[in-house]
């Protein structure tokens, strides 16, 4: 996957919900890719434990870029589609994000297909558009793609299978270094050094740095 070559300058002033029907799907899903890896790649280890124990820009810049770059995806999209004024309008940009997100999820760029993916799903979002069986499959697909049951399972299998480059979904990553850094002692009763935790997450942050791998 050569995605992280192209790259096609778009200025604030384009983006618009009429200039986002005219672009190609996969043109889209390619440029925000591009956005993402710019951003994820420069994400260090050290920051990524550290915003684990305490969010903070001061310690963790690039990470809490990153989150934060994630929530605008998801709000603009949802932004994108209610504030068009007609139903029709509505459908053909929700439509064309469910292209999107497909794309995204082709290129391993989980993180945007997961903020996409909210977007599409929220209550307010749903009830105002009507699918076609096709696109209600694209959405079931991803639906059971981003399925948080058995501890977001196919996720899970997804991103093992994937050959990097990818971006990962960070959410799910920061539950489980957080579940292993507070939920085992620094140190064993005898007073030793627990390095098995050590181990774990050193093999966790190992796959992470990978993914950042071109």
């Amino acid at each position: 996957k050569q995605w992280y070559q192209r790259r096609v300058r778009v200025s604030s002033d384009h983006l618009n919900w009429s200039f986002l029907l005219k672009c190609k799907p996969r043109d889209i899903a390619l440029q925000m890719t591009q956005i993402d890896f710019e951003k994820f790649s420069k994400i260090k280890m050290c920051e990524i434990l550290k915003y684990v124990k305490s969010p903070s820009e001061s310690t963790s810049p690039n990470m809490c870029s990153f989150v934060n770059h994630f929530n605008a995806v998801s709000f603009w999209a949802s932004s994108m589609i209610l504030q068009r004024d007609t139903k029709d309008d509505r459908q053909k940009v929700y439509r064309r994000f469910l292209h999107v997100m497909e794309h995204l999820i082709k290129l391993n760029n989980f993180s945007s297909a997961f903020a996409l993916f909210a977007a599409v799903s929220k209550t307010a979002v749903r009830r105002v558009v009507n699918l076609t069986s096709k696109q209600e499959k694209i959405l079931d697909n991803s639906h059971s793609l981003m399925d948080s049951s058995d501890s977001h399972k196919n996720l899970r299998s997804a991103l093992k299978s994937a050959t990097p480059p990818l971006i990962p979904y960070l959410g799910l990553c920061v539950a489980d270094l957080t579940f292993l850094i507070h939920g085992n002692p620094d140190k064993l009763e005898g007073g030793e050094i627990n390095f098995t935790k050590r181990h774990l997450t050193y093999k966790f942050m190992d796959v992470v740095g990978r993914s950042q791998t071109r």
